[in-house]
């Protein structure tokens, strides 16, 4: 049988399929034929439930009896409206319901915690009464147990020292690494242009830093600090200059 070819006429653009070049408008919303931006300032993503149910109220309120608006042109309808804001009142009390027994609940698991330090306390201060010095029988209770601290020798230099001058005259301030161990720093000081100037202790201190007071304006200085631990004074560090203001 031989092929036969559909003289019909071909498709036009025209013809056949349609795509609408609008979306299908929600059925809570209606089409706008105004293209400008609207004129209503919402903001509702910068608002909170509750602002958005007071908005809903006073929006509600304002449209009964609003001539300007019939009543069965509405879109969204009243009613829907109406079941929105009632929807998110509920919802929103159940959150608050939620949230104030969730605080309660924190706070009787606090008060639960407190008691529960104060029993192990307890607990772990007689196991060690009982057997002091007994390091198997403690172990065996499952509580943890200090690590023995390494015994600490002659300490390092302290590291960094940083001399810088302050905004009043004669004044210094001292500052460097903190050297694991130290009790105390010794600090000593010596003019930094006098050659074969002797060290001069300036004063200890229990932390890693020192203002220095009484120096002469304009003068260099050369600083040093080094560490006192349990084995005694450590090594001096390295020297930091700077002139005295």
């Amino acid at each position: 049988m031989p092929l036969r070819f559909d003289s019909s006429p071909p498709l036009r653009m025209d013809q056949g399929l349609r795509f609408d070049s609008e979306p299908v408008p929600s059925p809570y919303q209606p089409i706008r034929r105004n293209k400008a931006m609207t004129k209503f300032k919402l903001e509702l993503n910068k608002k909170k439930p509750a602002d958005k149910l007071t908005l809903g109220k006073t929006h509600i309120t304002a449209m009964t009896g609003n001539a300007s608006y019939p009543d069965a042109t509405r879109v969204p309808s009243d009613a829907q409206v109406a079941v929105a804001q009632a929807d998110l009142d509920t919802a929103q009390k159940d959150v608050d319901a939620a949230e104030i027994t969730w605080k309660q609940k924190i706070q009787i698991r606090d008060q639960k915690e407190g008691v529960w330090d104060t029993v192990i306390t307890a607990r772990a201060n007689h196991c060690e009464a009982v057997t002091p010095n007994d390091l198997a029988a403690l172990q065996s209770t499952g509580f943890p147990l200090r690590s023995p601290g390494a015994p600490i020798g002659s300490l390092p230099a302290p590291g960094d020292l940083r001399a810088t001058a302050t905004d009043n005259e004669g004044v210094v301030d001292l500052r460097c690494d903190v050297v694991r161990g130290a009790s105390s720093y010794e600090w000593e000081c010596r003019p930094h242009d006098t050659p074969g100037a002797p060290w001069a202790a300036i004063k200890s201190s229990t932390a890693a830093k020192l203002l220095v007071t009484g120096l002469t304006p304009g003068t260099l200085y050369g600083f040093r600090v080094r560490a006192v631990g349990s084995a005694g004074p450590g090594t001096w560090s390295d020297e930091a200059t700077e002139r005295a203001p």
